[in-house]
């Protein structure tokens, strides 16, 4: 695409790629895509897009607009990649400088995550007049779009717009003056503390820590606190602390609200690292034990500094007799194996599995995934019949609703599923709700029939209007055109312009 615009300061992609269509006059979204990424059915994704290569192929390398800049300067990449390891930071980057699909939101965590991605574009009011006035238009600052931030630093709450990034903007890129802007956040002074720590966030670019590192990191950290019980990290005094703070409500609010069972994700923070933690769970800790004073930026720094040595440990009798030979307790296991799998053989002889898991673990690991047992566990825990009548039941309520408005969009089976409550349960699991299913085939709306509805609906308004009914502004009013109408529309606009013909005789 030619004249493609160059990304301002913490500019979204996702804000560039809609100042483009804005500079080329182009209207129509579909085409945008095809222009940009010669694809027309790429996401309009705000936190971490793909096709970023395309992008990047648009500017000269003098600019210095390579992928790895566009990726940590101008997407949602610098809250996530500090806490992930390195190999799944190689994955993402692969997938959004080409195709994703869903799996970059995937490995990144944010699809299972307690803090949920924002889903209506935000904006700064005061912001947005110091950019008018310094660049001439607008743009989608980044941090207005992280998750849980309310708070622009530098002038107060944020306010939400109209434009909705669930439903049928999927394949738009909206520009700002084309947004409404509504009420204002109401904010507290915890929220801009967090805001703070997120801008120094985005100012870091240590990519892939191990968990290790992260584990060793927040092991000491208790250690210098003192939130240490003789040998052991005081838990209860951390879970006090930290509601202290930030307080139950901020956090109940913010979905992370810290329970005092074994299976807190607080006290999973403090010990052994075995998954990834968000970046909001890190700042939250971090900020409270420190009271405010320790920052994101200077516990990344510490945590990817850590040194962190194996010992290797070995047990007296356990090497082999000779380097071709197995020793007594890997010959003892294979013998349990010909009994059993390895679950019933290392309930049956824990010591034995201790040992093998210290000495020669490699092998372990190999032998049992040879022997594992046929997993036929069934999943009785959803009453699927019963789940089946509750959502066609819901989504009879729904289509009886939409049916009576001509102004909502396309009632495609997408579109139809995104209006019920448990929307992701019934998208990944549609094969086991036959009624769901037949009720979608039968109220979801052919290209024929969407496009009979724009046509109608134009000649009503116009009618209304009472404006002099003319092929052309009834076209540009339903959005359509002579390559892309179908048959049976093109005849149902002939029989409307024909009726106008013998009224007026």
């Amino acid at each position: 695409m030619l004249g493609f615009p160059i990304p301002y300061p913490e500019e979204l992609l996702y804000s560039t790629i809609a100042r483009a269509g804005v500079h080329d006059g182009e209207t129509s979204p579909k085409q945008l895509l095809d222009k940009v990424f010669n694809n027309r059915s790429v996401i309009a994704t705000v936190d971490l897009p793909s096709h970023i290569e395309r992008l990047a192929s648009q500017y000269r390398d003098s600019l210095g607009l390579d992928l790895r800049v566009l990726i940590s300067r101008h997407t949602l990449w610098p809250i996530y990649s500090p806490f992930l390891p390195r190999e799944r930071i190689r994955k993402l980057n692969r997938w959004m400088s080409g195709t994703s699909q869903g799996a970059a939101h995937l490995a990144s965590g944010i699809a299972a995550s307690r803090v949920k991605a924002k889903t209506n574009l935000y904006v700064c009011d005061e912001c947005l007049k110091e950019q008018k006035s310094k660049y001439g238009e607008c743009f989608w600052n980044r941090l207005w779009q992280v998750p849980l931030v309310k708070v622009c630093p530098l002038h107060g709450p944020l306010y939400t717009t109209n434009i909705d990034l669930d439903g049928e903007h999927r394949h738009s890129h909206i520009p700002v003056e084309s947004s409404r802007i509504l009420e204002p956040l109401k904010i507290e002074s915890a929220d801009r503390v967090f805001a703070n720590q997120v801008v120094e966030l985005f100012q870091v670019q240590n990519e892939g820590i191990s968990f290790s590192q992260w584990t060793e990191f927040y092991r000491r950290l208790a250690s210098n606190l003192g939130l240490l019980r003789g040998r052991r990290i005081d838990h209860a005094k951390i879970h006090e602390v930290v509601l202290e703070f930030w307080g139950k409500l901020w956090l109940a609010e913010a979905g992370i609200l810290p329970s005092d069972t074994e299976t807190s994700w607080l006290r999973g923070l403090f010990r052994k690292h075995r998954k990834s933690f968000s970046f909001s769970e890190h700042i939250v800790v971090l900020s409270a034990l420190s009271n405010g004073t320790f920052g994101i930026r200077n516990a990344i720094a510490e945590a990817s500094s850590m040194m962190i040595s194996r010992k290797k440990t070995s047990v007296r009798g356990q090497e082999p007799v000779n380097a071709n030979e197995l020793s007594r307790d890997q010959i003892e296991w294979e013998r349990l194996l010909e009994q059993s799998h390895p679950k019933e053989a290392r309930q049956h002889s824990p010591a034995l599995y201790a040992r093998l898991y210290r000495n020669h673990r490699d092998w372990l690991m190999q032998i049992n995934s040879a022997n594992h047992a046929e997993n036929k566990s069934v999943n009785k825990r959803v009453d699927w019949p019963q789940r089946d009548r509750q959502t066609a039941k819901e989504l009879r309520c729904i289509f009886e609703k939409l049916s009576k408005d001509l102004y909502v969009p396309h009632l495609s089976k997408t579109f139809l599923i995104h209006q019920l409550k448990h929307r992701a349960t019934v998208e990944k699991n549609l094969y086991r709700l036959p009624r769901c299913s037949a009720l979608l085939s039968l109220y979801s709306e052919s290209t024929d029939e969407y496009q009979a509805r724009r046509l109608t609906r134009a000649y009503l308004m116009t009618k209304e209007k009472g404006l002099e009914i003319k092929r052309w502004s009834l076209l540009r009013e339903a959005g359509l055109s002579d390559e892309r109408m179908t048959d049976t529309v093109s005849a149902l606009l002939r029989n409307i312009l024909s009726e106008k013909t013998h009224s007026q005789i």
